[in-house]
């Protein structure tokens, strides 16, 4: 499209009278996007710069970019620079990546690109780690405008560099994991539903969960979905019945996250009690250990809702130390936290999102270990800044597979 516009130039004076010139100047209507950053078929992992170039018309106004991966949006740009972080994940698999520009007459623009894979010889494997984390001051406060330099990391006592840093917001993963035993029949069971269908509203475009239920069995109610209204009905449907089957929900609940990409989160809401409906016997197949064994080989983060009044004084069955110190334990070493409440609706909701915040807090760091070869061993990773006064939430290794 062609528009004429109109340029007043003064040329000076002819014959003592001043004259004025007009000039026709045309301007087509260009209206696109393009990628700068990544190039085509560039391999990408971690925290990925996407950059954008967009081409308008002067006279209109870009409302926005959408930027999406893979089909799922990660991104929405409303004005310049159009450039946004992207964590493209640990796998060193391509993908496709889609940018569209709305301009305010209604029209689109549309750029696609693909990445590359990252492929390596038979010789040559570096595996990267990736680490995620929270940072509080003393008062309780997210920590937010850290950089890779305020950390200090370590494996095995070895000090890392850390090659990618970001605090970039992943997909969420979620199992929700919620004790249906008989210890929580009446109004726990309920305030525990109440809170959990508020934690739903909590999750953004792109975030799944699914939900877990166990008591004598652990069974899978509803699976990894984006439709909040399955998972609400989902977690509404459930009832309180008979034993207590932790570590094996633990355990399930893990190699279930463990086939999918993105941040993976286990939400478990639980008195912390391993037993068997007559009292008598643990009420799982799996420990304490091999549960959270599971958990750390499958990169999932525990965050433990603990409810009841005493549970730093009653004991779990077979390990014999308080269920508090077992929750307490089940977060720390997986880089989640655990909070106890009592079963009043009120305190369980802030219980969740308390939960929710720490997720909506989170760093992205990633490092290439000096020690690289994968012979299954446990590798102790510390994290930590510079100020001693932060406390930082990280998962305490990995096992090198």
């Amino acid at each position: 499209m062609v528009r004429a516009g109109v340029r007043l130039v003064w040329l000076g004076t002819l014959l003592g009278l001043p004259l004025l010139s007009v000039a026709a100047q045309t301007e087509r209507e260009v209206f696109a996007v393009s990628f700068i950053r990544p190039s085509p078929m560039q391999p990408v992992l971690g925290a990925t710069v996407i950059e954008l170039r967009v081409e308008h018309p002067e006279t209109r106004t870009i409302i926005a970019i959408e930027i999406f991966a893979d089909g799922v949006a990660i991104g929405r740009l409303a004005q310049a620079p159009w450039r946004l972080t992207w964590d493209a994940g640990s796998e060193a698999r391509g993908h496709t990546l889609e940018a569209v520009a709305h301009l305010d007459d209604g029209r689109e623009a549309r750029a696609h690109l693909r990445t590359g894979e990252l492929r390596f010889t038979e010789t040559t494997r570096v595996t990267m780690v990736n680490v995620d984390a929270f940072v509080r001051d003393p008062a309780g406060r997210y920590v937010t405008d850290l950089t890779s330099e305020d950390f200090v990391l370590t494996e095995n006592g070895h000090p890392e560099a850390i090659e990618r840093f970001a605090s970039l917001r992943k997909p969420l993963k979620i199992a929700l994991v919620i004790d249906t035993s008989l210890s929580m029949e009446g109004q726990r069971i309920e305030a525990a539903k109440k809170a959990a269908v508020q934690f739903l509203e909590t999750l953004e475009e792109g975030d799944e969960a699914a939900v877990i239920v166990f008591s004598d069995e652990v069974r899978t109610i509803e699976p990894m979905t984006g439709d909040r209204a399955a998972l609400r009905g989902a977690i509404l449907s459930a009832t309180a019945a008979g034993g207590t089957a932790l570590y094996d929900a633990i355990w399930r609940a893990s190699r279930l996250l463990s086939g999918y990409d993105g941040r993976r989160v286990l939400v478990l809401l639980s008195d912390g009690r391993d037993e068997a409906s007559n009292g008598l016997e643990p009420g799982s197949l799996h420990t304490l250990e091999e549960a959270l064994e599971r958990a750390l080989r499958d990169e999932v983060m525990i965050f433990a809702v603990g409810v009841g009044k005493n549970l730093e004084r009653e004991l779990d069955f077979r390990e014999r130390r308080s269920l508090r110190s077992i929750l307490e334990e089940l977060a720390e070493k997986t880089g989640g936290r655990a909070v106890f409440v009592e079963s009043r609706p009120g305190r369980l909701s802030r219980a969740f999102v308390e939960v929710a915040e720490d997720l909506r807090h989170m760093y992205s760091l990633a490092y290439v270990p000096d020690q690289q070869p994968r012979d299954g061993s446990w590798r102790a990773i510390e994290l930590r800044t510079k100020d001693p006064k932060l406390t930082v939430y990280a998962r305490a290794g990995y096992f090198a597979e």
